[in-house]
């Protein structure tokens, strides 16, 4: 393709690269180039040539900045100048003159700079906000370019401290603290939106925001997107979180409601002839009925009485089928519906497949862990 003068005679030309073509195939190629794009940015500069853009392209790679001290790497000299200003790097650098590194691994400063193909560099995070991964840069930091995700260290252990758990009567997304549970779900749901998924199935009110309150509290965890990996520097940030991003909810999907199996019991949902309505044998003298109760054998009638009577068991259920019916009460008053008719039934029937699944699952892990086997009739099995 001639550069320079223009010749209008065959009418294929480019006006913002000053190119002329000898047929449209090369005309339509030459709009989708880069080199085209980048002519058309330069509304009041003159236009280059095609060598120049190579030559200007070749010069304008990306660079790779790597703090050898925090192992992280950053795409930006802004991200990386920030992380050397954060806490998190300081209190890196305090331990390490502590612990009397060689210089050779102490020099932070130096930064190894490898130029990286655009097609190698891959996002860590897809449609996910920034604010995930922000921990490791200081508080007063704008400039969220070039964050990636702090995966930890191999002896680093994952767990909840019971310490910082939000109690139960505090709320979970503006630690406001109420007189009772019912006056902290009532705030929750007028405030915040925030309403227990399938309360009239939930026998452990307390127990569920518990641990909702442990997620948050302890493990600094957003209650709709929580990943172990993905976690917030304090409560503030992952509650100042929740109630902008409107996340202040549990989701109630069939597989994500089994993580609260422990405090929902859909048996009042199940059809009427179930396997699962049996009695359930605890041990080889006694029996738990449906409802609870238990029911002993006669060979040890001499130290109880065979009448099945309340147990503490049954009258906590019943205190909390109290509080369960307040809350009930207290969501319809301010429009909640619930869920009832099919859906219902269908979720309970998910629920309770996800659960015999779980079961079998963890009998076939026992079984591999204890090694049973089944006897081949030897003398020494």
């Amino acid at each position: 393709m001639p550069e320079g003068g223009l010749d209008p005679s065959t009418g294929l030309t480019c006006i913002s690269c000053r190119v002329v073509f000898a047929n449209g195939i090369l005309q339509r190629e030459h709009y989708k180039s880069d080199w085209h794009r980048y002519n058309l940015q330069r509304k009041f500069s003159r236009s280059i040539t095609s060598s120049d853009f190579r030559t200007e392209d070749n010069h304008t790679e990306p660079v790779v900045m790597f703090c050898k001290l925090c192992n992280k790497q950053f795409q930006s000299k802004n991200a990386f100048d920030n992380h050397l200003r954060s806490k998190k790097h300081a209190e890196y650098e305090k331990k390490a003159a502590s612990n009397n590194i060689p210089s050779e691994k102490k020099e932070i400063t130096n930064v190894e700079k490898k130029v990286v193909e655009k097609k190698n560099i891959v996002s860590t995070v897809d449609n996910e906000p920034d604010m995930f991964f922000d921990k490791e840069v200081s508080e007063d930091s704008s400039d969220s370019e070039g964050w990636v995700t702090d995966h930890g260290s191999d002896d680093e252990i994952d767990y909840f401290d019971e310490s910082k758990a939000i109690p139960s009567s505090s709320c979970l997304f503006c630690s406001l603290t109420s007189e009772s549970v019912e006056e902290n779900l009532e705030h929750m749901s007028k405030q915040h939106g925030f309403f227990l998924p399938d309360i009239e199935y939930c026998v452990n009110i307390e127990g569920m925001l518990h641990y909702l309150g442990l997620k948050v509290g302890s493990g600094n965890l957003c209650l709709l997107c929580s990943d172990m990996i993905r976690r917030f520097r304090s409560v503030d940030a992952c509650q100042k979180h929740m109630r902008d991003k409107a996340h202040c909810r549990v989701k109630h999907e069939a597989a994500d409601m089994l993580e609260y199996e422990d405090f929902y019991d859909y048996s009042a949902m199940y059809p009427e002839k179930d396997d699962d309505e049996k009695p359930t044998i605890a041990d080889s003298f006694s029996l738990i009925l449906p409802s609870g109760a238990q029911v002993g054998h006669r060979l040890l009638m001499r130290y109880y009485k065979q009448r099945v009577r309340p147990t503490s068991n049954c009258l906590k259920a019943n205190r909390g089928n109290v509080a369960v019916k307040n809350v009930v009460n207290q969501y319809k008053a301010i429009g909640w519906t619930g869920i009832s008719g099919p859906l219902a039934v269908q979720r309970a029937r998910d629920i309770r497949f996800m659960k015999r699944l779980d079961s079998k699952q963890w009998v076939k892990l026992g079984m591999q862990s204890n090694k049973l086997f089944k006897s081949r009739g030897r003398a020494d099995q």
